[in-house]
């Protein structure tokens, strides 16, 4: 199998449809200039993030890690690099009116990585929660508010996970891979953990590849990708496009080192006027979510504007040797 074709299996686009023209030969050449990488630079992909996992802990003296289980790819390979980089992981499975195959994922993948598992159903405290909203939110059951309720759910699963890395004096992992980092695909103060070993991998085929070598059920690396939280069938049904056609766009753009405008950015894409309204719908994502990467955006002190810059500095000092 050419790493092309592992690329349309590991990203699902062979089950969701062909590429159209421009999206094929952008992936020729992503693969061409080794953006997209074969299985060799994957490996050394993994055991330098490990690397990095083992070096983070020596440093800070951290050892212990929690990592809710969504029954996804990207938590189970979170968890996965932590447990090869001999951290102690708690894997925690936190259904809220859950479909019940992808809480048996979360499950499954705790058993096949050996990691220590906690199953919290925190379905009766997200309807109190909910409950309670109601007492000043009238419109938050309405169908258009699902997200907004989604995100109820997301940030009650991170109360519980910070609780349970505070009693073992640990971290929560932080999930979300580089795609949904760009897509703005995750919640404030909801999915973002303390550290992230897969912040910087694509979801098309780094997360799902890298899962597979390291252990993850295969039930859970070739899973719909979805939030969970059943707003939709699927994340891309979300989105309106796929992982893949995301990445290749979000992959080709990131080589570019300057700033374009919109019409600029098409026009180096050379896009064909068939593609041009997926491309634009991939644009705005990344757009629209773009507040979310610099949350907080703190204002400059108006007198001394060195106050950010020798706050960090004086970070890496106290923990300097």
């Amino acid at each position: 199998m050419t790493l092309k074709q592992e690329i349309l299996q590991y990203s699902r686009q062979e089950n969701i449809g062909p590429l159209t023209n421009w999206f094929d030969h952008t992936l020729d050449q992503l693969i061409d200039e080794q953006v997209y990488t074969d299985l060799n630079q994957l490996e050394d992909t993994g055991k330098k993030l490990i690397s990095g996992l083992i070096s983070y802990g020596k440093k800070y003296n951290i050892h212990n890690a929690v990592v809710g289980m969504s029954g996804g790819v990207d938590s189970a390979l979170t968890a996965a690099l932590f447990k090869a980089a001999g951290w102690s992981v708690t894997g925690v499975t936190m259904p809220i009116h859950q479909k019940k195959e992808e809480t048996d994922r979360g499950i499954e993948a705790c058993k096949s990585l050996r990691l220590d598992h906690m199953h919290i159903d925190l379905t009766a405290q997200f309807d109190s929660l909910l409950a309670s909203v109601r007492d000043y939110d009238l419109n938050i059951d309405k169908p258009q508010n699902a997200i907004r309720r989604g995100n109820l759910r997301v940030r009650s699963r991170m109360i519980t996970l910070y609780n349970i890395a505070g009693m073992n004096s640990g971290l929560v992992g932080s999930t979300d891979n580089f795609s949904e980092l760009a897509a703005g695909f995750w919640t404030l103060h909801g999915d973002v953990g303390d550290l992230a070993p897969i912040q910087s991998l694509n979801k098309s085929w780094e997360v799902p590849k890298l899962a597979e070598l390291y252990g993850v059920p295969t039930s859970t690396v070739f899973a719909t990708p979805t939030d969970g939280l059943g707003i939709s069938d699927g994340d891309e049904a979300q989105f309106g496009f796929s992982y893949l056609e995301f990445d290749i766009v979000l992959m080709k753009l990131c080589q570019l080192e300057k700033t374009l405008n919109r019409s600029a950015l098409l026009e180096y894409l050379n896009v064909p006027e068939q593609d041009v309204a997926k491309i634009n719908k991939i644009l705005d994502r990344i757009k629209m979510s773009s507040f979310k990467r610099r949350n907080p955006y703190n204002l400059e002190h108006p007198q001394q504007k060195n106050r950010y810059t020798g706050l960090d500095c004086l970070d890496e000092s106290v923990w300097r040797i």
